[in-house]
């Protein structure tokens, strides 16, 4: 019995030797498909080649798990200089303190900023450094290179007398100012990086105050808006002022101005200051700054034919800059059209208004010459040049059967990207008048007009019968206005797209070969049908144009565009806006995923493998990919993008085990992996890189070992039974 049980005992062990073989066995088949602890394949199956990557490789998302990227949001903006002005008052009402801060992003490499107007108080910097250059106006200061919130703090001269009157533009007095802002002072910078850094301004006030971009009003005041033509206007009347006429009245006049001012785009908001004249010696009547910044003398009426509010609105919508011999008709236009606007809303007579002409054609203004600056009197723009001004729109109007006007001129002034000559001027007045098809009367307009303005020939008013007789009758008013892309107003078309694209700042970007497609809508508030040109042009060549005509009351949209053949920067104007237009070459494809169109495989077939990708900026992208097979090169494809785009390719798996197919681009990379097996090998069930697959190990698998296990019973079995 010893030497039986001794065997007995062998035979178990060795029985429960084999058990646990082939139960091991068994479950390593099973799991044979599980990546091990620590390898580089993840749990969707992606595999990276190198150091793995985080969601945050992706650029459209800041962190891993696609939360916001806080250091992104913390950092500034790369793209801009912030400059901000506080302006406060002083112990000496002839000055004005004022605190200036410029953030700047790490993009930029040098910067100087230029103090044109400082008084002798001390000068207070953080980041700057005084550059010995006296060859700009004022004090010039250069950036650190290190400081990425600098400032400046130092007092501005708040007395502002006028070249051409006595008496102040601007004032500070014991109890208030009415100052110009210093402007965004950063002259010149330097950056690294393709995108172009701007500046962005902005302007407050410490304590009680307001302020625009272009003047700010330092002591308690009211504020009254009003939106109307598209436009909003603000009216700051200050607790020292006493206007008279209503904040009511001068929205009347704001509103009638722009609606009759069809001549080019308006500004989105209008700063207006009713200035107090209470002690104070002012030069003019009124002053408009910058864009669309203005003040009034508050002791100016609306209900006057020399309607100060009417005149200074005028000039914010005039956008030309004028030569010294066309001059004159920055102030002449505005006079007239404050006249005229007047007389048109009843506001005053027209006896009134002939007489307020009339005064140009005396002297000392009568035998001044208009494009001679030199030979004026202080006025004789004002004076003279709206009695000229008025004489050429009721000849425009009389030649051209009243399909156009001085408003005409006013438009293609506005719409020319060079400064106005005299000449300008002459051709814009002979083709306005040439709108009604008489070339000759249009030529004798010219002679008219050009007479008027280049010798010392004076002209009288004109009688009530011959108003009427060119005024009588609404002349066509034309107004062109480009569309917004918000509107669907401005298209890149071309290989790469079809679509709307955004234009901040008024700037696009598009790809080399695309088109920029622009949409103007012309519109007629006129009562006569008139003709219309939307002139395209790049950097000052016209490249398009298109005519046509359009009724009273009615509205067309036509389009216009040019295609850009090369890269670099254009500037392309039409309806009288500019987009500043930076030409690229295809952005690189970023490369996101990749997946296989099967998951196993047997060796021989074929499968699909398909990537998906972007553009790695925001432009179109296009540019090969790379296929590869356990980090052999197999081919490349060619790919454009812009935003998601998908490519494949075919893939003909010739060995068995685990294949890696890797996709390569310019920039990202992404694998996917495939099991191949020997031929007549089943497809699993399970996604890819999981351990469902049920794939066998060749020469002993699960059934082998299920009918192994059996086999042992029956033979422990057999034996007991002997």
């Amino acid at each position: 019995m010893g030497d039986q049980g001794l065997i007995a005992r062998r035979r178990i062990a060795l029985v429960a030797a084999i058990v646990v073989a082939l139960l091991l066995g068994a479950g390593a088949a099973l799991g044979a498909d599980a990546a091990p602890l620590g390898s580089d394949e993840t749990a969707s199956g992606v595999a990276f080649d190198g150091p793995v990557e985080t969601a945050a490789a992706d650029p459209r998302v800041g962190e891993t798990g696609g939360g916001p990227n806080s250091d992104a949001a913390a950092d500034l903006d790369s793209h801009t200089i912030f400059v901000r002005h506080t302006l406060s008052l002083t112990d000496d009402p002839g000055a004005v303190r004022v605190a200036t801060s410029v953030q700047i992003p790490s993009r930029v490499t040098e910067l100087r900023v230029v103090l044109p107007d400082t008084t002798d108080a001390g000068i207070e910097t953080d980041g700057f450094e005084r550059a010995d250059d006296t060859s700009r106006s004022g004090s010039v200061w250069v950036w650190d290179g290190a400081t990425s919130d600098a400032s400046l703090s130092y007092e501005m001269n708040a007395n502002v007398t006028g070249e051409r009157t006595d008496g102040y533009r601007f004032v500070g007095t014991d109890d208030w100012a009415l100052v110009p802002t210093p402007g965004p002072l950063v002259s010149e910078w330097g950056y690294v990086g393709g995108t172009p850094v701007a500046r962005d301004l902005q302007v407050e006030t410490d304590g009680q105050g307001v302020a625009s971009e272009s003047m700010a009003y330092l002591w308690p005041y009211e504020e009254h808006v009003r939106e109307a033509e598209g436009q909003r206007f603000r009216l700051i009347v200050p607790e020292a002022a006493e206007m008279a006429s209503s904040p009511e009245s001068v929205f009347a006049t704001f509103e009638e101005s722009a609606a009759r001012l069809r001549a080019g785009a308006r500004d989105d908001e209008v700063f207006a200051v009713a200035a107090p004249t209470d002690g104070v010696s002012w030069g003019p009547g009124g002053l408009a700054r910058g864009a669309a910044s203005l003040w009034v003398r508050d002791t100016r009426s609306t209900e006057s034919v020399d309607d100060a509010w009417a005149h200074e609105y005028v000039h914010t919508r005039q956008a030309y800059y004028a030569e010294s011999d066309a001059r004159w008709v920055v102030e002449a236009t505005a006079e007239y059209y404050a006249a005229l606007f007047g007389l048109d809303r009843g506001a005053v007579d027209f006896e009134s208004f002939r007489s307020q002409l009339e005064r140009g054609g005396r002297d000392p203004h009568a035998s001044a010459v208009l494009a001679d600056p030199a030979s004026w009197s202080d006025d004789t723009d004002y004076r003279k040049g709206a009695l000229v001004a008025g004489e050429i729109d009721r000849q425009i109007r009389l030649a051209s059967g009243g399909e156009a006007s001085l408003m005409t001129v006013f438009r293609a002034l506005n719409d020319s990207p060079d400064p106005i000559t005299s000449r300008a001027f002459l051709d814009a007045v002979e083709s306005a008048a040439a709108a009604g098809g008489d070339e000759a009367a249009a030529g004798t307009v010219r002679e008219t007009a050009e007479r008027l303005t280049t010798t010392d020939a004076a002209t009288d008013g004109w009688r009530r019968e011959d108003h009427v007789e060119a005024f009588g009758t609404l002349p066509t008013l034309v107004e062109y206005r480009l569309v917004p892309p918000a509107e669907s107003g401005v298209r890149a078309t071309g290989e790469y797209r079809n679509k709307t694209i955004s234009t901040p700042g008024n700037e696009a970007r598009l790809v080399r070969g695309e088109r920029l497609n622009l949409a103007v809508d012309v519109s007629n508030a006129g009562g006569a049908a008139g003709s219309y040109e939307v002139r395209l042009s790049v950097d000052g060549e016209a490249v398009e144009t298109k005519s046509g005509s359009v009724g009273p009351d009615a509205e067309e949209r036509v389009w216009v565009g040019p295609t850009f053949a090369d890269t670099g920067s254009y500037d392309v104007r039409v309806a009288g806006e500019t987009l500043d237009v930076e030409v690229l070459e295809p952005a690189n494809v970023y490369v996101l995923g990749a997946t296989a169109s099967r998951d196993v495989a047997s060796v021989g077939e074929s499968i699909v493998v398909t990537a998906t990708v972007m553009s790695d900026a925001e432009i179109p992208a296009s540019s090969d990919v790379e296929f590869q097979v356990n980090g052999e090169s197999i081919g490349t494809e060619s790919v454009r993008a812009d935003g998601e785009a998908t490519v494949e390719r075919e893939v003909t798996l010739n060995e068995t085990g685990q294949v890696t197919v890797t996709v390569v681009g310019p920039a990202g990379r992404a694998s996917t992996t495939v099991t191949v097996e020997g031929a007549g090998a089943t497809e699993g069930d399970g996604p890819i890189g999981s351990g469902n697959h049920g794939v066998e190990v060749p020469g002993f698998g699960a059934t082998s070992a299920v009918a192994a296990l059996l086999a042992v019973v029956w033979l422990l079995g057999y034996r007991r039974e002997r």
